[in-house]
């Protein structure tokens, strides 16, 4: 590990989108010694990567509080904690204490709850993402006036959507897009938007990339080693990646082309190798591809963008 990358401090980031649009499985992919706290049944997605990943699983009203207390306690020991279906973990925390605290002083107890867990996820000693659900821009009447509120991370309340992204590090947007140069239809937004919360403080993010959270994290400089018997999908992503570049531009055609080559010589030599995880690696390779491509046309990109 190089020095620089020790010296980067953890990122906190929240991602948000509709439901089944891949959220969850960007961040397994992303951080497979992770621990991950989600409600039961919500990584099932992890059998489409074949691996089982750590997951401590919260019913839905188990309290905020105590995600607080693991995060504190836990974090010295994964390269992170990933909090999925948060959307739903806040409703149900909404929910317990609306039934002991009456009207809208349910909501201050709530919001200064959700402010405790911002604060511990921002100085934790390891990486901490929020997997949420999207809500759409909408105008709030409030006290005989109209306030254009955002879309944003789905929570209760018309302070926290944007108090909440405030503080992280990293807030991406998951859309459909049929573009995409990727076996999956969506991408992450964090580009400019006048109509959703979006944005990131990583270097070498372009304003649209696949759902490849690792593959942005390493362009950034972050260092994501993968358990042992993982260690070979660096390779084979790098030597599609290496291949992949060697293009004028990455296009959907010039991505089958190499890969229709390349294919059989990496199924035979990983013919002892789970094939989703062949798949994944070869996946991850057409990834960083399209972040080298971003790297060296970042100056042009700068000037197009005026």
């Amino acid at each position: 590990m190089s020095k620089e990358k020790e010296e980067h401090d953890p990122v906190f980031g929240i991602i948000y989108g509709v439901p089944k649009s891949g959220k969850s499985v960007s961040l397994l992919k992303a951080f497979v010694d992770g621990l991950f706290v989600a409600p039961p049944g919500a990584l099932m997605c992890s059998e489409f990567l074949g691996f089982k990943p750590n997951v401590k699983e919260v019913v839905p009203g188990i309290g905020v509080e105590r995600i607080i207390k693991l995060i504190d306690r836990e974090s010295k020991n994964y390269p992170a904690i990933i909090i999925d279906d948060f959307t739903l973990i806040a409703d149900a925390e909404l929910l317990t204490i609306r039934a002991k605290v009456p009207g809208f002083a349910a909501f201050d107890v709530f919001n200064k709850r959700i402010y405790q867990l911002r604060d511990v996820a921002r100085n934790s000693k390891c990486h901490i993402f929020l997997v949420m659900h999207e809500q759409a821009p909408r105008e709030v009447k409030k006290d005989n006036h109209t306030r254009w509120i955002p879309g944003a991370p789905l929570i209760a309340g018309w302070q926290l959507p944007e108090k909440l992204p405030a503080m992280a590090d990293f807030v991406a947007r998951m859309r459909y897009d049929d573009d995409v140069v990727s076996a999956w239809p969506y991408v992450y937004n964090t580009e400019p938007d006048a109509n959703y919360i979006t944005g990131s403080r990583l270097p070498m993010i372009p304003e649209v990339f696949p759902p490849n959270i690792r593959e942005v994290m390493l362009a950034s400089g972050y260092d994501l080693p993968r358990p042992a018997e993982l260690k070979w999908l660096d390779k084979v992503a790098e030597d599609v990646c290496k291949e992949l570049v060697k293009a004028p531009q990455l296009t959907g055609s010039s991505v089958k082309d190499v890969l229709s080559k390349m294919l059989p010589a990496l199924a035979k030599k990983h013919a002892d190798k789970d094939t989703r995880h062949l798949r994944w690696a070869i996946s991850d390779g057409v990834d960083r591809a399209t972040l080298r491509f971003h790297e060296k046309n970042l100056l042009d990109n700068f000037v197009q963008s005026f």
